[in-house]
């Protein structure tokens, strides 16, 4: 890691919906391994790359039910992902570092309240301690195996 870079932390939760939208073909390979990967890997240089002041890619969550902005809550979007062309959210917590906390494909407004509020519900248990992480995903990857490499996942 070089010098002031965060490290990006993969939580359970973020693993499971990960796990889950791969299982559903929500995006293909070819869309995460050039796409969805390479933009996560700009929270590295947090804040300083400029596809950061894109409020189409990078946004504060709100929490709808009170409409205040979680001021360490953030989205990752994508439009027009996978065969079914959805628009795919990624919540991050950006805390000491960026914690990786769950991807969902946006179906309706409803939905998408459920998932911000759970997503406060995941800050509060980062800050507390009270989260199980993955591992700490690195630049480096063999993109010929579906799965996570052995630098991504740390004991």
């Amino acid at each position: 890691m070089m010098a002031n870079e965060m490290e990006i932390h993969i939580t359970q939760w973020a693993l499971d919906a990960y796990l889950d939208l791969k299982h559903r073909q929500v995006f293909s390979r070819e869309e995460y391994w050039s796409i969805i990967r390479p933009d996560v890997l700009l929270l590295k240089k947090y804040p300083k790359e400029v596809k950061f002041a894109n409020r189409k890619f990078w946004s504060l969550a709100t929490d709808e039910t009170s409409s205040h902005k979680l001021s360490q809550g953030y989205k990752m979007k994508w439009h027009q992902i996978g065969n079914g062309r959805v628009q795919l959210r990624l919540t991050v917590a950006m805390l000491r570092d960026a914690f990786l906390c769950e991807s969902y494909d946006k179906l309706n407004e409803k939905q998408e309240r459920r998932k911000l509020a759970k997503f406060k519900t995941y800050i509060q248990l980062i800050q507390r301690g009270q989260y199980i992480t993955r591992g700490v995903l690195h630049y480096e990857h063999d993109n010929t195996r579906e799965k996570l490499t052995p630098t991504d996942i740390s004991s």
